[in-house]
This record gives structure tokens, sequence and C-alpha cells, in this order.
């Protein structure tokens, strides 16, 4: 089993547990205890402090990426770039809160509806300490992943940040005062950043230098490559938003606080999916850069087939676990009719991200070749698509319109994306072993369709559904051997237990 597996597996496992907490505070402490126009504005709050957070970090994460070895261990002269890394973005950040406070009204006009203005308006201020937090997480994270030590980043990301989510709903029970949950929270984000950039310097033995200076790119005849390279990541972040976050905006913008909480009860279904793929992209990356920098295009294509198939088979076996049981789920979560609205966002979403998942590195790849203005040409094609696919399916369907036109694009973006790969840097991600794990998804989805109508017991049916799914499932991934890394962790596990049935 590879490295990044094992590393991999690590860092789902920290992301795992806090999904329990992720659940627990998402699925029943804020149907419960919040009314929904206040859970939706949580949301509001949390979804637009990590798009900003995005543009304001201005690519410094994918820069530490490609650049971090090089000036580290190719070149001598790093003097200056720890500045970039921490300390440019915050003068920026902090000129935006400033903006933000000044121009707090015109700024809720134009993320929220008429209607929810008076509410919103009061918590727009909260948005400046998130977006900070959020901006630095990103960064932290990058860092730390090239020093190889990315759990205890992850660990404060994914389940510290959680722990104070509970702890403000817990207080908001005894206060009935949803400032006292925006304090709480953006204490938490505050208090978690300090520590983890503390626990960067000790990795770097307190040697972290915060002197400004440009000799880091002069020095190292870097100048004219980054900037250059700088400035596509600037670009490219302006599309982020239109490209994975407009249909926040068109929900909270054209609907109402309510129908955002829905749908972003259905939106935390669809990170599930994520957690395996995100923490083998977060992981790989390095040997990846490594890979194509040093011209090694098989051990290049080996990466990405094998980082495509396990994202997408361990993503598909969540979406099946998830879309079987998403009556039952609905009926447990406090409220559950109405955030039972939506139920096929999550379905059209999951989609969408599951096309997007089978492509794993493939993107990653991109940004570090010379082909990566490409995909600055293309997020700008689709970005304007979007708003115009957007506004139209959203104010004639509701929120299953901002559900399609996110997906549409995302489809859109992988298509390119894999054209891109493959005409101009020929690699692509997919075996014929995919084929196979979509055709039994297809099949285990219809099988747990069929257990619905037989068994009338809900508790009953979604134990057999589960435990049905899940031997049939990896019993194909073991048998056809579709992802070896799978099956190696299979085989790791079961054999113990097989050993010890046969010794009995």
């Amino acid at each position: 089993m590879s490295t990044i597996i094992k590393e991999s597996l690590k860092t789902s496992g920290i992301n795992y547990i806090g999904i329990l907490f992720g659940a627990f505070f998402t699925l029943y402490l804020t149907p419960k205890f919040l009314p929904t126009e206040y859970n939706g504005l949580y949301r509001l709050l949390l979804e637009y402090s990590g798009i900003a957070a995005v543009y304001f970090h201005f690519g410094i994460p994918t820069l530490i990426n490609k650049y971090y070895h090089r000036i580290h261990f190719e070149f001598s002269v790093t003097k200056g770039f720890d500045f970039f890394v921490f300390v440019f973005p915050l003068i920026f950040l902090f000129i935006f809160g400033g903006f933000l406070n000044f121009f707090r009204s015109e700024a809720t006009n134009m993320i929220t509806s008429k209607n929810d203005y008076g509410l919103v308006v009061r918590y727009v201020s909260f948005l400046t300490p998130l977006i900070i937090c959020n901006a630095y997480f990103f960064i932290f994270e990058a860092y730390s992943a090239m020093l190889g030590k990315i759990a205890f980043v992850n660990f404060f990301k994914n389940i510290i940040l959680k722990i104070f989510n509970i702890i403000s709903i817990l207080l908001y029970i005894l206060t009935k005062d949803f400032d006292t949950i925006m304090i709480i929270v953006s204490s938490g984000y505050i208090l978690s950043t300090l520590i983890v950039f503390f626990y960067l310097l000790k990795l770097k033995k307190y040697k972290i230098d915060l002197r400004p200076s440009l000799d880091f790119l002069k020095q190292n005849s870097l100048l004219r490559d980054f900037l250059k390279f700088f400035l596509f990541l600037c670009l490219s972040n302006l599309t982020f938003f239109l490209l994975s976050k407009i249909d926040i905006f068109f929900v909270a913008k054209f609907t109402s606080m309510s129908n955002l909480a829905y749908y972003s009860t259905a939106t935390y279904f669809v990170t599930l999916l994520l957690v395996p793929y995100a923490a083998v992209l977060n992981i790989s990356f390095p040997r990846i850069a490594k890979s194509f920098t040093g011209g090694n295009l098989g051990e290049l294509k080996s990466l990405i087939v094998t980082n495509s198939i396990y994202g997408f088979v361990l993503a598909l076996y969540v979406f099946i676990i998830i879309w079987s049981n998403l009556d039952t789920i609905y009926i447990y979560i406090p409220n559950g009719n109405l955030y039972k609205a939506g139920k096929y966002i999550f379905l059209i979403l999951s989609i969408g991200k599951l096309i997007d998942i089978s492509i794993g590195s493939i993107g990653q790849v991109i940004t570090i070749s010379k082909w990566y203005f490409y995909t600055l040409y293309s997020s700008v094609a689709i970005s304007i698509i979007s708003v115009f696919l957007g506004y139209y399916l959203t104010s004639r369907f509701g929120i299953t319109g901002a559900a399609s036109s996110l997906s549409i694009c995302t489809v859109l973006s992988v298509v390119f994306q894999l054209s891109v790969a493959k005409y101009k840097i020929g690699i692509h991600p997919y075996t014929n072993k995919i084929l196979i794990i979509i055709f039994l998804a297809l099949f285990l989805v219809l099988l747990c369709s069929t257990i619905d109508y037989i068994v009338h017991s809900l508790i009953i049916a979604t134990f057999i559904k589960i435990i049905l799914s899940t031997l049939l499932y990896f019993y194909a991934v073991y048998r056809f051997k579709i992802s070896n890394e799978i099956a190696y962790i299979l085989d790791r596990v079961l054999r113990p237990v097989l050993n010890r049935s046969k010794n009995n």
C-alpha cells in the first residue's frame, strides 16, 4: 500500500470523526433548536466566509505546492517566501474587513433578499474573522502538507471547529441569543488558527522568517515565472465563486433563508462523498508535482489512475448508502418533514460531484503544467454560463434549479479538463474498471429500492440495505481488483479474521 494511501487513511479517519460531530450538529442540533431562518443565516455566513477565503488567500496554497520544494531544496535563497505566504494575505484581509464594515448595508443587499435584509445585516461583520481564519487554514494545510504533517491541521479544521459549533448551539439553547453562536464560533476559529500557526512554527523549529523581501524570487531567477503564475491564480480565484458556490448566492438571493437551510443540509450529505477524495488529493499533490516536473510520465499516469479509482470507489459507496437510506435519515432529523425538500438536491449535486471526483488529480496536473492558462479561459466561459443558467433555473425551479445549474457547470468543467489532459499532456484517469463499478452501483440502488417495498420496518430495511450493499460492493471491488489499494486494505483487514476462524 502506497504512502499516499496510508496517509490518506489517517487523514480520512480524522475527517470521519469530524463528520460524526458535524452530523450531530447539522442533522440534529440546528434543525431541532434553531429556527429555519437562523439556520439558513448561519449557513450563509459560513458559506460566504469560505468563498471569500478562496479569493483572499490569492492562490497561495497552490503556490506553496508548486514552489516550496523548488525554493527550499533546488535553490539556496528562501528569504521573503514565508513573508509572502503568511503576511501578504493578512494585509489585504484587514483592508477588506474595513470596507465590509463601512459598506455593511450595501454588502447585505448583495447577498440576500429584501425580506431577509433585517436579519442578515446585524451579523455581516462576523464575516471578517471567519474569512481570515478560513483563508489561513487553506494556507496552513498546504504548508503542513509540504512538511509531511497534515493530520494536526486537519484535526483542528475538522474536529475542534465543529466542537465549537456544538458548544455554541448548547449555549443558544440556554440564552436564545444568536449573537452567542457567532461569538463562540468566531472565537473558536481565531483560537484554532493561532494554535495551528504555532504548531507550524514548532515544525520549522521556530525558523519562519517574516521579514519582507523579494530575494527568494530575484536571486533564484523566479520573478517572471512566479508573478505570471500568481496573476493566473488571482484571476482563476475570481471564477471560483461562479463555478462552485453561485448556487448558494441564488438560493439566498431569490428564495429565502429557510430554503437555504434545506439546501445546505442536502449539500452537507454531498460533502461526505469528498472525504477520501480530498485526503488523497492533499497528500498526493507533492508526489504528483515531483513526477510531472521530473518528466516521469509513467509514474504520473499510475498516480492519476490510482487516485481517480480510489476516490471514486469510496465516494460512490458513500453515495449508495446515503441515497438508499435518505428517506429514513430525514424521518429522524428534527423537523425532517421540512428539510426533506432537499432530497433531490442531494441526488442532483451528487451526480455532478461524482463525475468531478472521477477525474482525480487531473485538475492539479493541469495547474502545474504549461497549459494552466487554459483553465482560466474555460473558467471564464463556464462562469458566464453559470450566471445565466443559474439565474434562469433558480428563478423558475427554486432550489432544484440552483442544484441543476451547478451540476451542469461542474460537468462542463470536467469535460474541459479531460480534453486538456488527454490531448495536451497525454494522460487520462479512466480504465475499463470504472464501468464495472458504475453498473454495480446502479444495481445496488435498484436492489435497495426493492428492499424498501418488501421490508416494511424502516430500521430493519436500513440495516439490510447497509449490510447487503457493503458486502456486495466491496466483494466486487476485491474480486475484480477494481482498486488495488482498496483490495490491499480489505486483504489486510480480513485475512487475520479468516485465519482466526480457520484456527478455531
